[in-house]
């Protein structure tokens, strides 16, 4: 079976989920373009409530309550990065998370979710977006042992896109440096 045999069965099987999964990609990658911490965690917001949807419809709850988490813990990111708010987060996660695991491939999602949630609350940056390329590695193996079709593509080119806005930012800090002599 080819790979593209095997994509095309599993839009087949679920063809709702996974237009949902598409529509998350392109919400995504415009999320992981912006150079703005603002515009990221605002666009990251919608991205995780419709790639919830996207889990759900899978049958894939543990990971539809982290990615809607993520998404409110993005929302509310906007607003405050107060550390006891971080804290609140990541015990949601762990809370609603952990007891609803089955399978060890389900313990990624905590994983990144909490990446993710010290990212948007305690860094900024470069620093943010690293820890953010950390939990993406988590999702991007969930999603892809779960057969998440448009999962498994936005979280590998969250990969490519996140590393090459950490590439551009890094280029713009070290700019004014090369000038000094």
């Amino acid at each position: 079976m080819t790979f593209l045999h095997h994509i095309a069965e599993l839009f087949a099987a679920n063809p709702l989920a996974q237009s949902v999964g598409l529509i998350a990609f392109a919400v995504g990658i415009s999320a992981f373009i912006q150079k703005n911490d603002q515009r990221l965690r605002t666009l990251l917001t919608l991205y995780c409530v419709v790639i919830g949807c996207h889990f759900f419809l899978l049958g894939a709850p543990t990971a539809a309550y982290a990615a809607w988490l993520s998404g409110l813990r993005s929302f509310v990111s906007t607003r405050t990065r107060h550390v006891a708010v971080m804290a609140f987060f990541l015990l949601i996660v762990w809370v609603l998370g952990i007891p609803n695991i089955t399978q060890p491939i389900q313990w990624l999602t905590i994983i990144g979710t909490t990446l993710g949630t010290w990212a948007l609350y305690r860094e900024q940056g470069i620093r943010m977006r690293l820890l953010m390329l950390m939990g993406t590695v988590c999702w991007v193996t969930h999603n892809f042992v779960i057969g998440s079709i448009g999962g498994a593509m936005i979280e590998g080119s969250f990969l490519f896109v996140n590393s090459h806005t950490i590439f551009r930012l890094w280029l713009q800090r070290a700019a004014p440096l090369s000038g000094e002599s």
